[in-house]
């Protein structure tokens, strides 16, 4: 695959002026009491494979817009307890892929499963992932014609499964003393994307009055020179700047994000998705556009790195729950009525519909996994599963109005939207529930639309994990 013609902006010179004047404006005059390691791996597929997040495409990817990566942030505080950060430029982290990655690393290292968080940029550009050889009978291969390359999918799979071990070893490996601090900015450009008609239906259009996180937490990491070592940002909204139309390998704005600050700090930038499930970028545009929504994130992100950041001290405190988050009790009736509308929810209810028919049963919830890191008293970083919606965030900034919050999504599982009880009850394609299924063999039985009650579990688990590494 031939990359295609891109043309690098220029730096602006008041930009690179204001990140070396800060860089030597920080002080170092506390000693490390932190040891950190990052590391990247380049994911680009070297073989031809179909690309995820957008109905349509009926061929492999075309062109290269931008490499994408999996990037490793390693920590470890003065007591010696580890933690490693891994991000990627994919539509998502799904456990059925990539438990068996976590499982290598806790092996290789004594790690426990909660002692690594997995979080995804959610790019619409990025490859298909799957480890079914056979497409007949697979949704994963249902838009592509019989000769699609399956087995390039599952050989392309496999070998993201091997390098996430990789890059976390790799960070580890690179444990040296380091100081952390943070701060937060904002951006603009993410847009809540429901709008409700007068009759009640929800249409995915630019909504400027509803609900989104527009926050830009930042992490820094000096080594003990006082060198930028890596920087992780985050952004709550779809990283979807490119559309349909687009197929090519990219990352989109988060991808130009990461390459303007790389280039412009010389440091390992790591991408977390927030609570942007129902927010777009707007506006939604060509490649040009597409990277200008980067520079703003980016310089979102200098102008915190340019200013005051709390200082993060230890110790590291980390909570990790599967829980059971629950599914509506459906019947073929109700589900009926759900494959005859012309709605994102028709092709999941035709699927129960088909379990049904064969005799199985319908799962009554889905376990997914919640994250919540401490940070001594300075930061909590929250890790909720799959595509959550931005009201999660937002209430539990509202709730918590005294902490040191940064709430971040798409971590440890991909498995569909994650909607608040609002949400289910108006419903939309953000209420389309678990879509496992769709990523490969033996997942028929998960599947299922959340039912209102998600919400109060989804909350109260994130709430009593976050109490759990308040530090004491």
């Amino acid at each position: 695959m031939k990359p295609i013609a891109r043309h690098r902006p220029l730096i602006p010179c008041f930009l690179l002026l204001s990140a070396v004047l800060a860089l030597a404006s920080w002080s170092f005059a506390e000693s490390p009491e932190w040891r950190a390691g990052a590391a990247t791996i380049d994911i680009t597929p070297d073989i031809p494979v179909p690309l995820v997040g957008y109905g349509g495409r009926d061929k492999p990817f075309e062109a290269v817009d931008t490499p994408i990566h999996l990037k490793a942030l390693a920590l470890e505080d003065h007591a010696g307890k580890r933690a490693v950060l891994i991000t990627g430029d994919l539509v998502g982290f799904q456990a059925v892929f990539f438990e068996e990655s976590c499982r290598r690393i806790m092996q290789q290292t004594g790690l426990t499963r909660g002692q690594i968080m997995l979080n995804a940029s959610h790019n619409h550009t990025g490859p298909l992932m799957s480890l079914n050889p056979d497409p007949d009978g697979n949704l994963a291969y249902a838009a592509f014609p019989d000769d699609m390359p399956a087995e390039n999918v599952v050989r392309y799979t496999k070998r993201l499964q091997d390098e996430v071990v990789s890059v976390a070893l790799d960070a580890l490996s690179k444990l040296a003393p380091a100081t952390l601090a943070w701060g937060s900015d904002a951006v603009d450009f993410p847009m809540n994307r429901r709008v409700i008609s007068p009759e009640g239906h929800v249409w995915m259009q630019p909504n400027p009055d509803g609900p989104a996180d527009r926050r830009v937490p930042v992490l820094r990491v000096l080594d003990a020179g006082g060198k930028l070592l890596a920087i992780a940002l985050g952004c709550a909204c779809h990283n979807t700047g490119l559309t349909a139309d687009h197929n090519v390998i990219s990352g989109d704005y988060a991808g130009y994000a990461r390459e303007f600050l790389e280039a412009e700090t010389g440091a390992t930038v790591l991408f977390l998705s927030g609570c942007g499930a129902d927010a777009n970028p707007e506006p939604r545009a060509d490649i040009p556009g597409v990277r200008k929504h980067g520079r703003a994130l980016a310089d979102a992100a200098l102008r915190v790195l340019g200013g005051e950041m709390r200082p993060i001290q230890g110790p590291l405190r980390l909570a990790y729950e599967t829980t059971d988050l629950p599914l509506m009790p459906l019947d073929a009736e109700t589900l009926a009525v759900y494959a005859n509308r012309k709605t994102t929810e028709r092709l999941m209810a035709e699927h129960m519909i088909g379990l049904l028919a064969a005799g199985k049963s319908l799962p009554a919830h889905y376990s997914a996994p919640i994250a919540a890191w401490g940070f001594g008293d300075d930061l909590i970083l929250v890790g909720l599963p799959s595509e959550v919606v931005a009201d999660y965030a937002l209430m539990l900034y509202r709730d918590l109005p005294d902490l040191p919050l940064w709430v971040s999504a798409y971590a440890n599982d991909f498995f569909g939207y994650v909607p608040t009880a609002q949400i289910v009850r108006e419903g939309g394609h953000e209420t389309i529930g678990v879509t496992t299924y769709l990523w490969g063999r033996d997942l028929d039985t998960r599947a299922g639309f959340f039912s209102e009650d998600v919400e109060r579990v989804m909350l109260e688990t994130t709430k009593r994990l976050i109490s759990e590494v308040r530090a004491r």
